[in-house]
């Protein structure tokens, strides 16, 4: 039975091919495909995709970020999975069940090691503020950025590692993400 992942962009994808082949192994990662949508805004574009593989009896699974409200999520990506007539099983970042993003679980999944550099971020934001209230603090994405770019790991995202010792993909955090990959692959 096929496995189609639905990411909302090449982030989501990269972190997600990672966990499963550290979590299920290289065999069962080469039997996943990838469809990147490039966001809530475009699934419609992606609709003949989703038909073709549930009718070919595969499983689609719909990755996405709760964003800033986790129910209102739910509730818009299930509606256009019935104006759209397509399956899918959704699990939406950071746990499936707080609003937040791919950036909210990869900050709950840094080494302790390494946990210092986001604490240096408060007192920069502060800084920042102080000079200048209109001054744009670094967001999370930017400061999961520096804490590779800091430890001399790759910060982009399509080539980032997530095998690395700066990670810890067994964090209980993840065990939700896992427990959902478990029921498909």
């Amino acid at each position: 039975m096929a496995v189609t992942i639905f990411v909302e962009g090449k982030a989501d994808k990269r972190f997600i091919e990672d966990f499963i082949l550290f979590h299920f192994g290289n065999d069962k990662l080469k039997e996943v495909l990838f469809i990147d949508v490039e966001g809530k805004d475009k699934i419609h574009l992606s609709k003949n995709e989703f038909i073709k593989n549930t009718d070919q009896e595969g499983i689609n699974l719909l990755i996405f970020d709760a964003d800033n409200n986790f129910s209102e999520r739910v509730i818009e990506l299930k509606k256009q999975k019935q104006n759209l007539n397509i399956e899918f099983n959704l699990f939406l970042f950071p746990n499936d069940k707080e609003s937040g993003d791919l950036e909210t679980l990869l900050l709950n999944l840094t080494v302790a090691e390494h946990q210092g550099i986001f604490e240096c971020f408060k007192p920069f934001n502060d800084c920042l503020l102080n000079k200048n209230s209109t001054y744009n603090v670094p967001s999370l994405k930017t400061q999961i950025y520096s804490y590779l770019d800091f430890q001399n790991l790759e910060p982009k995202e399509n080539n980032r590692n997530y095998l690395s010792n700066s990670w810890n993909l067994d964090n209980q955090y993840a065990n939700s993400l896992l427990e959902f990959f478990k029921k498909y692959i």
